[in-house]
């Protein structure tokens, strides 16, 4: 059987895990240019809403992608409105919720933090009046029902926020700096004020802020282990200039079609993890929002905004609608197949991009 073959499901899926740690040697050996190290190739399994993948992993260049098998005829796009979806869900009445939304939005970015706007925070959302306006809301907002073979992919699991460079690793406790150290003697003392602006701080951990934007200076978001945090650094870029820089590498962005596959693996709902909208969707420990999906990645997650991809609108994903009252409408820019019309970048390649507001993930397209 082919090599292209064997990477397509369901063929996939019958291959037993030996004999994918085969195909993987021959996935990078063939697919992978030979300029870009590799190492840490890995069997992987990966589950989510009852859909399975085992799958390989490797490490490029030092960042995790996840190898993707492809698919004929999946299924794309939605016109379903709100089919699917319990009514107790998607009620205005659901005042538990908006508190968890509240307490959430203090742990996660939003793209407010980034384009250091007010007025964005205030602008309102026509209200949503009746069942039929929340249906012809939702298909609306999201892509045409469509059929599409989606080739074998190699995809990074965490995108990157786009125009912020990675500086390194500050530790809050020990005031130590892992990094670019020319970058953080220049702005140290500005990160530990912004950290502990009182000499009165607390060191508990709870004290330290979940993230800060620093008037468009840096940008610290604090990592799991809550005593350290990743430290960026704005640059200027457009859409353009990020393509070429990853296509000189031998690598890609996924397209509209690929990004929805990658999401939601195909599947006919309207969210990756199923249709229910429930208060631990807000629960860091237990939320879909903070998980890999069923391939592996971080995608379409809670703390990222619109992603590049290389099509359609140029983007896919986006940040919670904030200012929407219905609790479907806030959630829906998480939809595997949601539009985003107010960021696309359609005729605004060649424009300077809010640093941290838009994300990217490299990929690799396997095809003949």
């Amino acid at each position: 059987m082919e090599l292209f073959d064997q990477l397509m499901n369901p063929v996939w899926k019958t291959i037993p895990a030996e004999h994918k740690l085969v195909l993987a040697g021959n996935v990078i050996r063939y697919f992978v240019s030979p300029l870009l190290a590799v190492s840490n190739v890995q069997l992987a399994y990966f589950q989510m809403g009852g859909i399975k993948t085992e799958t390989f992993t490797l490490d490029i260049e030092g960042e995790r992608f996840v190898f993707i098998p492809g698919q004929q005829e999946a299924v794309l796009g939605w016109d379903g409105g709100t089919n699917g979806l319990d009514p107790l869900d998607i009620s205005s009445d659901r005042k538990e919720m908006y508190v968890a939304i509240e307490n959430c939005l203090k742990l996660s970015v939003q793209g407010a933090d980034f384009l250091q706007d007010n007025h964005w925070m205030n602008k309102k959302c026509n209200p949503i009046e009746s069942m039929k306006d929340l249906e012809e809301m939702v298909n609306s907002q999201t892509s045409t029902l469509r059929t599409k073979t989606i080739p074998p992919l190699l995809v990074e699991v965490h995108p990157e926020y786009v125009g912020m460079k990675k500086m390194g690793l500050y530790d809050v406790i020990s005031g130590n700096f892992e990094g670019k150290t020319d970058w953080f003697i220049h702005n140290q003392q500005e990160v530990r004020h912004a950290l502990m602006p009182s000499k009165q701080s607390s060191l508990f951990f709870d004290d330290f802020p979940a993230h800060i934007v620093h008037d468009k200076q840096f940008f610290l978001k604090q990592n799991p282990d809550l005593d350290t945090y990743t430290v960026y650094a704005p640059y200027q870029t457009n859409y353009i200039h990020e393509r070429k820089k990853l296509e000189k590498d031998g690598l890609g962005l996924l397209s509209s079609d690929e990004w929805e596959y990658c999401c939601g693996g195909s599947t006919r709902r309207l969210f990756r993890w199923g249709n229910s909208l429930q208060r631990k969707l807000f629960e860091p420990e237990e939320s879909h929002l903070y998980q890999l999906n069923m391939f592996g990645l971080e995608i379409g997650n809670m703390g990222w905004g619109p992603e590049l991809v290389e099509d359609g609108y140029f983007v896919k994903g986006g940040w919670m609608s904030i200012q929407a009252e219905n609790m479907l409408e806030k959630l829906l820019p998480y939809s595997t197949y949601y539009e985003n019309h107010n960021d696309c970048l359609v005729g605004k390649t060649e424009e300077d991009l809010p640093p941290g507001y838009y994300c990217a993930r490299r990929s690799i397209r396997i095809e003949l």
